[in-house]
């Protein structure tokens, strides 16, 4: 994914749209990187593109301040996408728990305390591991509780990174933020 990281540095913006979770939008940024590249509008072909491509990262940025209205729009639309479906996910629980049902409260809770203890066990034994004794497997299933348990974080706790992107996009759109006057609002 060295593609996405050049593209995330060159043109922040054009970045987050083209990483973010809401396939349509992707598939718009991908698009627009693919015609000013003359190349297919699809992950691989545009990954080739930017990586033959000695301008790539003049390109990005050009791409990005021609285009930083609908980016950011876009964006837009990845963050209320975001923002719903975890109101949609906690609405769910509470009218569950409200309704008396112990399916409102019980197997978050029961997923959230098996993600939590595996996490820890699973660090306690891989830390104890001789260096050449710890498997890619072991390592595997370690990177998954760990994100697991960071999602049982974000949930209980919520997210410094979902309000960390908000207030950037936030700034960004009204101008305001510490990049603003500078170009390609980085």
């Amino acid at each position: 994914m060295d593609w996405l990281k050049t593209i995330a540095s060159a043109a922040p913006i054009l970045g987050t749209v083209v990483g973010g979770p809401v396939g349509g939008i992707v598939g718009k940024g991908l698009s627009l990187i693919a015609e000013a590249f003359g190349c297919e509008a699809d992950e691989d072909s545009v990954a080739a593109a930017i990586k033959a491509d000695p301008q790539a990262v003049i390109k990005l940025k050009e791409l990005e301040l021609q285009h930083q209205t609908v980016l950011i729009e876009w964006q837009r639309v990845q963050l209320q996408a975001e923002l719903e479906n975890t109101k949609d996910a906690r609405s769910r629980e509470v009218l569950m728990t409200q309704a008396g049902s112990w399916m409102g409260s019980v197997p978050p809770a029961l997923v959230s305390l098996v993600v939590t203890v595996g996490f820890f066990i699973m660090l306690y034994v891989v830390l104890g591991m001789k260096k050449e004794e710890v498997s890619e497997a072991a390592l595997l299933l370690l990177g998954a509780l760990s994100s697991g348990f960071a999602a049982v974080l974000n949930y209980y706790l919520g997210s410094s990174l979902g309000s960390y992107r908000k207030n950037s996009a936030i700034e960004q759109m009204s101008g305001t933020g510490r990049n603003a006057g500078k170009t390609g609002g980085m």
